[in-house]
């Protein structure tokens, strides 16, 4: 094949790859990682652009092969970008920038200008290391949430740092002589090599946005709209795993059920609004009480339940202790009114002989009706048959 034809080809797998990412980004406004990604594909589109011009017209060493090197730098550096923006939500442009300026002042050195072979000793580790810094970004982070949708690209470039590595070694063992148009078959396997990472790099970069997409529709209707705690739909799956879990591996979970004291009143006298703002300033705070990886629920109205799991009864009754107690403690606003707000509590810790994961979640509804029959603001639950009572617990030793 021609290198004419190469670069065409390349070309038009640029634009595609710029196209592509320009009309994801117009349609997924937050995605701001394809901006680097479309980048890239104008980068390596300006290198093969620089290279065709090169093919009929004597262009100056600083336009090309100097100008086409730092576009070709840039379009990795750009992808790299890109990773760290989707991952971290920073870009790497300063990188970029000093990455495209490079090539520039290096080609105006004599023996690199007029040698393909210096110029891919120093450009090639460059490439390497840009490419390698990006697949190991992602490998860090495969365990996300999105992770799998990581996995097409970090194929993709383990695919390219390969063949990068293979031709650079046989460049080296067989003292291969390259020029800008020489060796046929190093030049057309490179070509067809960056012709092949660009097209594949625009699927694998669309398939991270789909996933995303796909991923935060899931996790919406998995989410009370109001509070942002996880809905009852959610709960049924969730605590099924864990009871699944818990009778694998004999490790105990438990719920811990409340209910916010007099709600409707507050609905009647303050208005509804009144009552959204309270259901959100209680979900904040007690929120911040539980660990990261307990599971806290919007069952309906006013009632939640927080999911925890490998705990004892003592812990789930200081977990109900510390949320009675912060919200009484805590001051709430209604139309410039203060209101005083208390919840009742209840819990329950499963057992062997549970069979299925809401029997536990009905003794700890149990439990709290027992607290509001008790008179509300307070805990109940299977500790107090060994003589804990509520509603006050000194202290508690879980954070």
């Amino acid at each position: 094949m021609d290198a004419l034809t190469l670069f065409i080809c390349t070309i038009l797998a640029s634009f595609i790859m710029a196209l592509t990412m320009t009309v994801l980004r117009t349609a997924n406004r937050k995605e701001k990682y394809l901006v680097d990604w479309a980048m890239a594909g104008i980068f390596f589109m300006s290198s093969n652009l620089l290279a065709i011009l090169s093919l009929n017209f004597d262009l100056p060493t600083i336009v090309h092969p100097a100008m086409g090197n730092a576009f070709y730098l840039a379009g990795h550096s750009a992808i790299y970008s890109g990773v760290q923006r989707c991952l971290h939500g920073r870009s790497a442009w300063p990188l970029t920038l000093a990455i495209f300026l490079i090539p520039i002042p290096l080609h105006h050195i004599p023996v690199i200008a007029e040698s393909v072979e210096i110029r891919i000793l120093i450009f090639y580790p460059m490439i390497l290391a840009l490419n390698i810094s990006a697949l190991a970004a992602l490998w860090r982070r495969r365990n996300d949430k999105i992770g799998r949708a990581y996995w097409p690209i970090m194929i993709v470039l383990f695919l390219f740092i390969t063949q990068l590595v293979l031709r650079a070694g046989l460049m080296l063992a067989e003292n291969v002589r390259m020029e800008f148009i020489g060796n046929q078959f190093m030049q057309t396997s490179g070509n067809l090599a960056i012709i092949g990472f660009i097209f594949l790099l625009t699927i694998s970069f669309a398939i991270i946005v789909s996933w995303k997409k796909e991923v935060a529709l899931r996790e919406a209707s998995m989410t009370d709209y109001l509070t942002k705690w996880l809905n009852r739909g959610a709960l049924s799956i969730i605590a099924q795993k864990q009871y699944s879990i818990s009778q694998r591996k004999r490790r105990r979970f438990g719920f811990v059920m409340f209910d916010i004291d007099h709600f409707k009143r507050i609905n009647d006298h303050h208005g509804h609004a009144a009552g959204d703002q309270v259901l959100v300033e209680i979900s904040k705070v007690t929120k911040d009480l539980m660990r990261s990886f307990d599971d806290c629920f919007r069952l309906g109205g006013e009632e939640f339940a927080v999911l925890v799991t490998d705990t004892t009864t003592h812990e789930l009754h200081a977990i109900g202790e510390r949320i009675r107690k912060t919200v009484e403690q805590t001051t709430f606003k209604a139309n410039n009114v203060t209101l005083e707000i208390t919840v009742s509590v209840g819990y329950a810790l499963s057992t062997q002989a549970d069979k299925f994961w809401d029997v536990t979640l009905e003794r700890a509804d149990k439990a709290l009706y027992q607290s509001k029959e008790a008179g509300r603001n307070r805990v109940s639950g299977e500790m107090q048959r060994s003589g804990f009572c509520s509603p006050a617990l000194a202290h508690s030793h879980f954070a």
